[in-house]
């Protein structure tokens, strides 16, 4: 340590020094700072670029992805320009075809214009050529006998030119028209006026003078002996004969101007529907009958008038021969087909050779010998038709006849009509097929007044009672007109019905309502699987023990009784008194067979040809080919078998041909009888209309809750909101789009003879729904087929009981082809529509019921545009028919059960009021 001047002092550190470490410290601090700044600037910087880059990569990325798709967009944009430009370019194709087709046809049809001009150019041409050289014929004939008369007036002498005047010219022309009475009279009186002349003439002026004036009072005495009319008569005959060879120019130049085809050109030939109206005109009519009596020489114009119908006829048969002929390829058809063509072919040349031909000619003979032969063949053919008629027409009159008799002397009204067209029918008859016939139809008449039908007892219907029976009484005045209107219904209906209802198992009732709800209601066999294949087992067992019986020679135990029943089934096909039910009465003798069939003699082959024989006769035409069948066989046993099974299914058709028939007699009656009948069950407490009052009530209401909601202000209306025919239409309707199944437990009683009937229509709906729900569902989904053959398939699968929703959305799936992932969605859809809960459904459900309720209420079906909008125009078939036959129920149950309605209702009201 060392002191300084200044008084301080110094001391050496150095060796004082120690580890403190803290600026060491400092110093490698500050050092290492250096090196970590320069570290984190080096990581910093290769940060930044990496994250430089990564924003560049992604930009770039970006930018990538936005040229593609730019790319992508452009490339759409050009297909879809592409592809409108195909269309267009397909559509100008498609245009330029059809105007191609258009131009071919328009070119075909003229061309056949033009064709057919040249045809009737032509054949004017050739008609104007015969004319002219016909009048250059006559014109040289009339030079020629110019000039012969005047050389011949030249060669007489001047005494005898002076005299007879114009007697060589009346000589010649008597000898052009060659008429026998007017040549004899001409000649005799020149022979008289030349005789008197010859006698006087010795050349001396005066004497000539005298003589003449004697031949002339000789001529004038001559004439005194021939009386006026024979004058007259001459005089009209040679304006007649001057007028008829005007005529027949004139009229064969008017039937050219008709165009009628040529049968020798089938290029002037036309269609069938132009031919009738051109062969119908009765210009046409006259002209051809004006020909055929000038060629014929007839003067009787309506014997001409049918000519010219027959020769018209030929026409017809030649260029449109499978419009004439029911079977043209029959050998009378084929006869007549060829006659007509040779006849009119000497017609045409008749025409063409020599227009003015003379009886004697060639032509002439041909034509009226082809015309014989063709007018033969005609009326031959003509009457076979002829007879098919009168027996159609006859057998149409005898079930008037049988009908009227049926009726009995209830309806006067009915009678009246039955025997207005009885003789309308009779008229025709005697028009066709003349007196004979009439004849004929007169016995059959006679014998069907005299074995009228008995009546039969009546059924009782079957009504289902109700669990809370409850009978509406009328008041006294109702029950008087219904017990006075109640036995002529009753009566007429049961003499109408009668020997029908055993057919098939129902009683009048019933038989005369599903007439009247069923325009084609057809009576068919009531049975069950379980009776069918008993009965097939009996069957099978009885005519085994029939063939044994034959095989072992002991037929007289089975064959009598099946034939006696065979015969009892024939007659009840046939009339009393008519041929074939004499005929079979006497021809299946059963104490005959019995007798044989103990001796063993009975040929059964032979009486069951017999019996199919007739069965043949008297049987529908649908029945021909069974027939044929049962004729075929070889086992008379079987064939038996198959004989009663068939006279049954005849019966059948006897029976519905005449329920058919009946229909239009039943139909004024049958509401009266319907009404009556249950007023009849409701008071004798067979039936009541508990389930019937809460049916309507529920309408009412539902209906008058509408009307409120509608009306939330209260406004008082001038009319009743709720009418009784629209409580029942909607009560109808909702009955029917309701979701529970409609049963005879839960129906209202006055529909319970068409429950089942309404079980039916309620499916019908459902499916009609379902299927409008599932092709609305295809058309969202992009289904670009033909929806018509979608709904035609799903209504095909729904016929089906073994149909699934996975059935349904598999068919969806297959027409809509959709890619597998959607699949899963189109089959939740299908089982979401289908349900009774869906939007959708109800929704259709509604609109369905909708349509059908505008049938009721207007009897017309809704139109197109309505369809189109409620989603319903691929399914407008089904609902179009439906909605018929729901109409006809609804209105007919309103008509006969209007009262009992009527009454429910106004109570109904007056109590929703009164509340």
């Amino acid at each position: 340590m060392e002191k300084t001047g200044s008084g301080f002092y110094i001391i050496d550190a150095f060796s004082l020094r120690q580890a403190s470490k803290k600026p060491f410290h400092l110093e490698k601090r500050f050092l290492n700072s250096g090196e970590n700044d320069m570290a984190t600037t080096t990581t910093s910087l290769e940060e930044a670029e990496i994250k430089r880059e990564a924003l560049l990569q992604e930009r770039r990325e970006k930018l990538s992805r936005k040229f593609l798709e730019v790319q992508q967009v452009v490339k759409q944009a050009q297909a879809r320009k592409e592809s409108q430009r195909r269309v267009f370019q397909q559509s100008l194709q498609l245009a330029e075809l059809k105007r191609k087709t258009h131009i071919e046809q328009r070119r075909a049809a003229s061309k056949e214009l033009v064709e057919r001009a040249k045809v009737i150019a032509r054949q004017n041409s050739l008609r104007f050529e015969a004319e002219q050289a016909r009048q250059r014929r006559a014109l040289q004939d009339r030079l020629e006998r110019s000039e012969a008369r005047r050389l011949h007036m030249l060669s007489q002498p001047k005494s005898r030119i002076l005299v007879t005047g114009t007697t060589p010219i009346a000589s010649s022309h008597s000898r052009k028209k060659k008429k026998k009475p007017s040549s004899a009279t001409s000649s005799s009186t020149t022979r008289c006026i030349i005789g008197v002349v010859t006698e006087s003439d010795n050349g001396d002026g005066a004497t000539l003078s005298r003589n003449v004036k004697a031949a002339v009072d000789k001529k004038a005495t001559c004439d005194q002996h021939a009386s006026s009319s024979s004058s007259k008569h001459q005089s009209m005959i040679g304006t007649t004969k001057k007028k008829k060879n005007d005529t027949w120019k004139n009229v064969r130049n008017v039937f050219y101007n008709l165009s009628l085809p040529w049968s020798t050109q089938a290029s002037t030939w036309i269609p069938f529907n132009e031919l009738v109206v051109l062969l119908r005109n009765r210009r046409v009519i006259q002209v051809i009958g004006k020909l055929l009596r000038m060629l014929l020489n007839e003067t009787d114009k309506d014997k001409s008038r049918k000519w010219s119908r027959v020769l018209l006829s030929a026409y017809m048969m030649t260029i449109c021969p499978c419009e004439v002929f029911q079977d043209m390829h029959a050998p009378q058809e084929q006869q007549l087909l060829a006659q007509a063509k040779q006849f009119l072919r000497q017609f045409e040349l008749v025409l063409e050779s020599n227009p003015e031909a003379t009886p004697g000619s060639a032509a002439r003979s041909h034509f009226e010998e082809s015309w014989n032969a063709y007018y033969a063949l005609f009326e031959a053919w003509k009457a076979k038709d002829m007879k098919q008629l009168v027996a159609n027409m006859s057998s149409y009159c005898i079930e008037l006849i049988r009908l009227k008799e049926t009726l009995g002397q209830d309806d006067i009204t009915v009678r009246q009509q039955l025997d207005d067209q009885i003789q309308q029918t009779k008229d025709r008859i005697r028009h066709v097929g003349g007196p004979s016939a009439l004849e004929q139809l007169a016995e059959t008449e006679n014998a069907i007044t005299s074995s009228t039908e008995q009546q039969q007892q009546q059924q009782p219907i079957s009504v289902p009672p109700s669990p809370t029976p409850r009978p509406e009484r009328l008041d006294s005045q109702q029950e008087q007109q219904q017990q006075q209107q109640q036995p002529m219904a009753d009566d007429e209906l049961k003499q109408m019905l009668s020997g029908y209802t055993h057919e098939g198992g129902i009683s009048n009732h019933q038989l005369a309502h599903e007439i009247i709800i069923e325009p084609e209601f057809k009576l068919q066999k009531q049975s069950s699987a379980l009776e069918d294949h008993i009965r097939k087992i009996a069957t099978r067992a009885f005519f085994d023990r029939v063939a044994e019986d034959i095989k072992n020679g002991h037929s007289e135990e089975s064959l009598p009784m099946l034939m006696d029943d065979v015969k009892q089934r024939l007659l009840n096909l046939l009339r009393q008194g008519t041929s074939v039910y004499n005929q079979v009465d006497e021809g299946i003798d059963i104490a005959l067979i019995t007798q044989e069939a103990k001796q063993n003699t009975f040929d059964l082959d032979r009486t069951l040809q017999y019996v199919v024989h007739i069965m043949s006769q008297i049987c529908a035409p649908v029945r021909d080919e069974a027939i044929r069948a049962i004729g075929e066989m070889d086992d008379p046993v079987q064939r038996l078998r198959a004989i009663l099974e068939t006279l049954d299914e005849m019966a059948l058709d006897l029976s519905n041909f005449r329920l058919r028939s009946l229909r239009p007699h039943l139909i004024p009656i049958a509401v009266e009888y319907e009404r009556s009948k249950f007023a009849e069950s409701l008071s004798n407490n067979t039936v009541g209309l508990a389930r019937t009052r809460a049916w309507l009530q529920q309408a009412v209401r539902r209906m008058n809750e509408v009307a409120t909601q509608r009306n939330p202000e209260g406004v008082p209306t001038p009319t009743p909101t709720l009418r009784a025919d629209a409580v029942f239409e909607d009560a109808f309707i909702t009955l029917l789009t309701s979701p529970q199944i409609i049963d005879a437990t839960t129906c209202p009683e006055t529909l319970a003879m068409d429950v089942d009937r309404m079980r039916v229509y309620q499916n019908e709906i459902q499916s009609i729904t379902i299927v409008a729900a599932l092709v609305m569902l295809a058309k969202n989904f992009g289904h670009t087929g033909d929806l018509n053959e979608l709904t035609k398939k799903l209504f095909i699968m729904l016929q089906d009981p073994s149909t699934t929703i996975d059935n349904l959305a598999s068919e969806i799936e297959r027409t809509v082809q959709v890619s597998p992932e959607r699949k899963p969605m189109i089959r939740a859809m299908v089982d979401k529509t289908v349900s009774h809960s869906d939007t959708v459904y109800s929704l259709l459900m509604r609109r369905v019921g909708s349509v059908i309720r505008g049938q009721l209420q207007s009897g017309k079906f809704a139109t197109r545009e309505v369809l189109l909008s409620y989603g319903l125009e691929y399914v407008r078939k089904p609902l179009e028919s439906l909605s018929t036959r729901v109409a006809i129920l609804g209105r007919h149950h309103r008509q006969v059960y209007a009262t009992w309605y009527d009454d429910i209702i106004a109570d109904e009201i007056k109590a929703i009021s009164s509340s």
